[in-house]
């Protein structure tokens, strides 16, 4: 008797994207378009997006600062949740953050959010801020020339 093969089901790769990723799409900076396709990954089944929750509101903080209106900001921020599963910031995380070996506190916060939501990358402009990362930071174009 014969086995049939049976078809694998690739387990979706999880990925967190930094601030600034989001921002080139915003600012329409150079790049933009790498970032955008990372971006477009999580209309596919094959990657979720996720964000660190302080993103949210540094997000609004940057946009307040700019004078943005306040229902562009509110449409903004929905569009965040709406596109990325938001990870928590719990004592925990900022304790782990702690112990990382990355210097900068808040990029210790990142890289805790991305082990805690089981990324296998972490997309930024500032690769040399995770050197010391457990986890391996690509920039979008790195990113998106591996797929």
């Amino acid at each position: 008797m014969t086995q049939k093969q049976g078809y694998v089901i690739p387990m979706p790769k999880n990925i967190l994207i930094d601030l600034n990723v989001i921002l080139d799409l915003l600012l329409d900076r150079k790049g933009s378009h790498a970032s955008r396709t990372v971006l477009e990954l999580s209309e596919r089944e094959s990657h979720h997006l996720y964000i660190s929750a302080h993103i949210v509101t540094t997000f609004a903080y940057l946009l307040e600062e700019a004078k943005v209106p306040i229902s562009e900001i509110q449409h903004h921020i929905n569009w965040l949740i709406e596109t990325f599963t938001v990870v928590p910031i719990d004592s925990t995380l900022l304790k782990n953050a702690l112990r990382s070996r990355i210097t900068d506190y808040e990029d210790a916060v990142i890289e805790q959010a991305a082990i805690i939501c089981g990324a296998t990358t972490i997309i930024t402009r500032n690769v040399k801020d995770f050197n010391a990362s457990s986890l391996p930071a690509l920039k979008p174009e790195e990113y998106i020339s591996e797929l």
